[in-house]
């Protein structure tokens, strides 16, 4: 299957990204902004011009509604830390009384962006849910990102200002939210949670956090929708690009995947010569490149896959196999095989290096400017920058001290990745990032993934009243309790809905693959196989509400 349409429009919500040194494909720049881009309705080729694409999404914030704030313990265990304002957005223009509270979190993104899209956007499935039930819709900001931050960040915050930085902290901040929750335009109403019912709905990392709410604080969240939501902590996620090696061949890409492998074989054994490394980094990326390490050169090539959780097979990903399998000279397109087998291993990389768009996303993703594709500015291509970017900063201390996912080259018959991208070098990266943060004592060695899961309880938790989606070829998929990877606890998806406060036991859960989809595929109101997996959690709401409040 070949696919010449450049980019899927429509809604993503997939942000677990950041700026500078991509530390794995899904956390970088590049993909969060592919995903914003096709959220906010605004052409994605601009994010291949990152001045242009900042523009217009500040030209979108500040449409946005105002923010409201609460003065939130920075320290939920101890009240003499002090207070800082936490933002959240508010739309109760559907709301009637005895509707829900509706609350999406933001997660690892400032949530000014967001606010409208959701809250006012009559396309939105968020704005849809709060009209279909009456209710408020509430978009909460998550401790330190955007503006809801206790310190200043950037890439000198000190590491001991991270220190209220984790998965316990967070997750009290809605809860303390919620308690005094009220609105002046309707002052008989009672909004807290004893009274109304609070309803969490989140994708990825805020998905994980329905859930984990749900779990930890069930007099605060009813109910919860975690879509494509990897609650399991696991530092090795070599799994992700074998989801990505699986959809390809699944969309028609074999052939892709193949000459891809035979391109890195030939890669790698360039890199691990002295005396044809530095040629092999000029020939993709040009002069400054051969000072890059190999890990920092390889994570730069990484970026051809970066619109694989927003776009799947179709967009990039899809332009980068036309290019690699479609024979320029003949327009004919390869085999079954691939290419290699007739042209070789060298043929490959030499067509991988030759992709037009190559440079501009390494350059769009790590702000950087090789092959000096701005001729405004200067040639710069230094591959091991830190981040400079306040959210990603954030994201990186929760990556490299709770969560782990460090996305290294996928199972060695399938690669399509180099074998340069290690666990190691993610894990360098963390030390990179954050200097002094293991001598500080405040950032582990390596992600406490174990302490993680043994208070989350990850893919094992069980509560009631929460929904599971994901996407069949999502890569998250594979740490979430719809995973079927061989790791896993590959436990029964059932569609039938639980009753109303009842748990649906350790072997079993309420949720939905959705087919020939990716990541947060069902927020997508435009995407039509994603209508099943709204109406079930809808058809839950109908089924478990009237139940609220009831012994």
């Amino acid at each position: 299957m070949k696919f010449t349409n450049c980019f899927l429009q429509g809604a993503a919500l997939a942000l677990l990204a950041g700026l500078g040194s991509t530390f794995g494909l899904s956390n970088s720049k590049l993909v969060r902004d592919f995903h914003d881009a096709a959220m906010m309705g605004i052409n994605p080729e601009m994010v291949l011009k990152p001045e242009q694409f900042q523009a217009e999404m500040a030209r979108i914030e500040s449409a946005a509604p105002v923010a409201e704030t609460i003065d939130m313990p920075t320290d939920h265990t101890n009240s003499k830390v002090g207070t800082y304002k936490h933002r959240f957005w508010i739309n109760e223009l559907d709301y009637k009384p005895g509707g829900p509270v509706f609350v999406f979190d933001c997660g690892e993104a400032a949530g000014q962006r967001y606010a409208n899209n959701y809250l006012f956007n009559e396309t939105s499935f968020f704005r849809q849910l709060t009209r279909k039930f009456n209710g408020i819709g509430l978009v909460f900001e998550h401790r330190y990102y955007g503006e809801s931050t206790p310190f200043p960040i950037s890439i000198k915050t000190p590491p001991e200002h991270f220190k209220y930085l984790n998965n316990d902290q967070a997750l009290a901040d809605l809860p303390y939210l919620a308690k005094s929750f009220k609105r002046d335009a309707f002052p008989k109403s009672d909004l807290r949670p004893t009274a109304t019912p609070w309803v969490m709905v989140g994708g990825s990392y805020p998905g994980m956090r329905a859930a984990f709410t749900r779990d930890r604080y069930p007099e605060t969240i009813f109910a919860s929708w975690a879509s494509s939501a990897p609650v399991q902590a696991q530092i090795d996620m070599a799994v992700y690009y074998e989801q990505v090696y699986r959809g390809l061949v699944s969309y028609g890409w074999g052939n892709c995947t193949k000459d891809l492998h035979a391109a890195y074989r030939y890669i790698d054994r360039q890199l691990s010569r002295k005396d044809t490394a530095a040629a092999l980094k000029k020939m993709f990326l040009g002069e400054g490149a051969e000072e890059s390490s190999n890990g920092d050169f390889t994570a730069g090539l990484i970026t051809a896959y970066a619109g694989w959780q927003s776009q799947g097979a179709d967009g990039l990903v899809g332009q980068f196999c036309n290019w690699l399998e479609i024979d320029p000279k003949t327009n004919k397109t390869a085999p079954a095989e691939g290419w290699a087998p007739t042209k070789g291993d060298k043929a490959m990389a030499e067509r991988f290096a030759a992709w037009p768009p190559l440079a501009s996303l390494v350059n769009a993703n790590g702000m950087t400017n090789c092959k000096q594709t701005d001729k405004t500015k200067p040639l710069e291509c230094k591959l091991d920058k830190p981040s400079e970017d306040k959210d990603f900063i954030s994201w990186v201390w929760q990556y490299c001290s709770e969560w782990g996912y460090y996305q290294g080259v996928n199972f060695p018959e399938h690669a399509i990745l180099s074998r340069y991208q290690t666990n190691q070098w993610n894990q360098e990266y963390c030390y990179r990032q954050f200097p002094t943060g293991v001598k500080s004592g405040y950032l582990p060695r390596e992600p406490q993934t174990h302490k993680t899961n043994r208070a989350t309880k990850g893919w094992h938790m069980r509560p009631s009243n929460v929904y599971w989606s994901g996407g069949q070829f999502d890569p998250w998929k594979t740490l979430s309790p719809l995973s079927t990877e061989d790791f896993a606890p590959r436990i029964e998806v059932s569609k039938e809905i639980p009753k109303c406060n009842v748990s649906t036991g350790p072997k079993k859960i309420f949720g939905y693959e959705i087919p020939n989809a990716q990541h947060v595929y069902d927020f997508r109101t435009y995407f039509k196989p994603g209508q099943v997996s709204r109406q079930l959690f809808n058809d839950a709401l109908e089924a478990w509400l009237p139940c609220f409040g009831k012994k």
